[in-house]
């Protein structure tokens, strides 16, 4: 049974049904297992949760605005 763990920033609820299937496939497709015990968990981050050299990315993002 493969879990997948994605974290990545909030706010991309459109997206996961498309991500959670192509990424089913993949697994179920290169590691030969059914896709019915492929699991995908989505953590949604908030940008001030999220830090990148240091800095967090909610700053980040308020400079490159």
């Amino acid at each position: 049974m493969p879990v997948v763990n994605i974290q990545m920033f909030d706010g991309r609820d459109e997206a996961k049904p498309a991500i959670a299937k192509a990424v089913t496939e993949a697994i179920a497709t290169h590691a030969g297992v059914d896709p019915q015990y492929v699991y995908v968990i989505f953590n949604d981050v908030k940008t001030e949760n999220w830090a990148i050299s240091g800095e967090l990315f909610s700053e980040t993002l308020k400079k490159s605005s």
